[in-house]
């Protein structure tokens, strides 16, 4: 053996090298018998070189389910026919699993180029078959550099009758199909479809047979669990005739519309539904900046009803109005430009006169000229309410008339009594009638006085006299004014006023009073017997007297109603003095003008109440002038009586005389 035949290299195994190779390869003779088949293509198909070498191909794969019309055969009789390459368009071919794998059948997708193998004098001997398997085409490694952010995006890809191919693992995870699903051959466009949009895919498919194209356009499609899920589609008709179609979940976003739809149904039908009228208002102004009308963006139903303006979305005020108040104006630009809410109520002249009580804010951020208004017209309360002013005025009126014309007919009276309790000639009887008289008299003059006393209140001409005085002696001289009545009633009626001067600047007569009608009440709720405790102590800048019984109490709702006028308890003392519940309202009355307050406690019925007075404390008086020294003598003195009522003056003229 020469050197050189000794370097040559063996010749190579071309069969093994074909049947070795990683692609698909079949060879056919002109019978489209099988003459070679290479490895790979055994594996993908799982089938043996045994059971189709020597064998049709068409025997070997029977009744392509995919090929009804022998598309195939067709392919290969047209290049035994040119002499030239075909290309088999995408075809389904479903292979049998062998039973170590589960058996039953296994859904394929197959694409081929057929090209025709010559001899030397250029006749066809054999037709090559280079078969690509693409049933999981979602997988394949070259979109990975076509879809760079395939995380984010579903890519699906059919056949031509809308049978699912193959899926990547995004849509396989929004979905929750899975591989084993796809091979199942159960999943079709129709089916991940719901039926209200099956029309609108049919349009997609029937635009895909013409224009090669889908969408996009936005569906659900429904899930393994039957869940529905939004999704955008868009796609296209490959070469093959499979349809790649890219899907892009916009779940968030519709369910983020769909909260928003609902948000703004449920404000629209509470705008339609409220009695209140609401407007939407855009504020105008002048080239200096001074705001001079707004236009209506928004009214609801209310607005026209309480206002009184018909059509008024997109017109401005002073088109409805000209003559509206600048006030108006004023208020809702202060409101644009602050962004602070403003509740108030402002009478609207030109609107037949009608009074409005508005809520108003400011819609939008800062800078926003847009004004929201809650409104109601309350024209019939404020003249309710002014009715009632009225009323109440009149009624004050009276009874001030009332109190003073009944004061004219007790003093004759009360003279008369005083008359007739000097004279030393009248027997036991008719001092005793007389007695009896004068305490009836002196009831009602005090009955008259608390109510002319409110009448002052009322009209604020109640003027105070003040001096320096110990609160202690005013509650001793009121005690002095209540000692009878609480005598006649058996009660026990104990003082604290501490030994230290309890020192204030108020007038003795009105302090005295407000310490004397809670004597006066305490003992008209407290039963005969009962024990009534006056206190007047010190509490920082403030002085305190309180008023103390174990009457029948006060039920809690009842603790400031008691300081209404004409309001009284239901139960009283039997027997005790009877008055028109003043008394208590005049008091709080009287020392709030001293600068103080007057409150009421009790733990509820039978456990008794206590009424408190605090009122500031003053300064000791300074030292007291030198008294002047008035002479023993008894000068006589003449007296001049003026009066319009002729028998008070005759009586009390006969008193002076006696």
């Amino acid at each position: 053996m020469s050197k050189h035949e000794q370097g040559r290299l063996p010749e190579p195994d071309y069969r093994r090298l074909f049947e070795s190779a990683p692609v698909l390869y079949v060879v056919l003779d002109r019978e489209f018998r099988v003459v070679a088949v290479s490895d790979a293509y055994l594996r993908a198909t799982m089938t043996t070189r045994d059971e189709m070498v020597g064998r049709s191909i068409f025997a070997v794969f029977p009744a392509n389910p995919g090929d009804p019309e022998g598309v195939v055969r067709n392919r290969l009789e047209r290049v035994l026919e040119t002499g030239e390459s075909r290309i088999l368009p995408l075809q389904r071919y479903d292979v049998p699993r062998p039973a170590a794998a589960g058996g039953g059948m296994e859904k394929r997708y197959w694409n081929a180029v057929f090209t025709p193998l010559t001899d030397g004098t250029g006749a066809i001997q054999h037709i090559s078959c280079v078969v690509e398997d693409v049933t999981d085409r979602a997988h394949d490694p070259r979109l990975g550099k076509l879809l760079p952010v395939v995380d984010a995006i579903g890519l699906l890809f059919f056949d031509r009758e809308g049978a699912l191919i193959s899926a990547n693992d995004t849509f396989l995870r929004w979905s929750g199909y899975s591989r084993e699903d796809l091979a199942a051959g159960a999943i079709t466009w129709r089916t991940l479809t719901p039926p209200e949009y099956r029309a609108a895919s049919e349009a997609e498919r029937e635009r895909l047979r013409s224009t090669g194209r889908i969408g996009p356009y936005e569906r659900e499609y429904f899930a393994k669990d039957g869940a529905r899920r939004w999704a955008l589609f868009v796609g296209a008709r490959l070469t093959d005739g499979s349809v790649a179609v890219y899907v892009v979940d916009v779940s968030a976003r519709k369910a983020a519309e769909q909260a928003q739809r609902e948000s703004e149904e449920r404000y629209r039908s509470l705008f339609e539904s409220i009695d209140s009228g609401f407007c939407v208002l855009e504020m105008i102004y002048d080239a200096d900046g001074r705001p001079i009308d707004y236009r209506f963006l928004e009214v609801n139903p209310a607005f026209e009803r309480q206002t009184g303006l018909r059509d008024a979305t997109r017109k401005t005020m002073r088109e409805h109005v000209p003559e509206h108040e600048q006030h108006w104006f004023d208020i809702y630009a202060r409101v644009a430009e602050s962004g602070e809410p403003v509740r108030f109520v402002q009478e609207a002249k030109p609107l037949m006169g009608g009074w409005y009580e508005v809520f108003a804010f400011r819609v939008g951020g800062p800078g926003s000229k847009r004004v929201g208004v809650l409104f109601n017209d309350i024209s019939e309360r404020v003249r309710a309410e002014r009715a009632l002013r009225e009323a109440a005025r009149r009624k004050d009126e009276f009874v001030a008339t009332l109190a003073h014309e009944l004061r004219n007919p007790l003093a004759p009276i009360r003279n008369a009594v005083t008359l007739l309790q000097m004279r030393e000639d009248v027997d036991g009887e008719i001092r005793s009638i007389g007695e009896m008289i004068g305490r009836q008299v002196n009831h009602l003059a005090r009955l008259i006085d608390d109510l002319m006393d409110v009448s002052r209140i009322t009209f604020g001409k109640v003027q105070l006299r003040r001096s320096r005085l110990d609160l202690r002696d005013v509650a001793r001289e009121a005690v002095t004014t209540c000692e009878p009545l609480v005598t006649a009633s058996a009660h026990r009626l104990e003082l604290e006023l501490g030994a230290e001067p309890l020192w204030l600047d108020a007038d003795r007569v009105r302090l005295a009073q407000v310490i004397a009608n809670l004597l006066s009440n305490a003992v008209r709720y407290t039963p005969s017997g009962g024990r009534i405790v006056l206190r007047a102590a010190r509490d920082g800048d403030e002085a305190e007297v309180s008023v103390e019984d174990d009457g029948i109490g006060i039920e809690p709702a009842m603790l400031e109603r008691i300081f209404e006028p004409f309001v009284q308890l239901e139960q009283r003392q039997n027997g005790g003095a009877t008055g028109i519940g003043i008394g208590l309202a005049l008091a709080r009355a009287l020392a709030e003008l001293h600068g103080g307050r007057l409150s009421a406690q009790s733990a509820g019925p039978g456990k008794g109440s206590r009424f408190a007075v605090r009122v500031p404390l003053a300064g000791a008086p300074q030292a007291a002038d030198t008294p002047v020294t008035v002479g023993s003598g008894k000068p006589r003195r003449r007296w001049l009586l003026v009066d319009d009522n002729v028998d008070a003056t005759k009586s009390q003229a006969a008193v002076l005389r006696r």
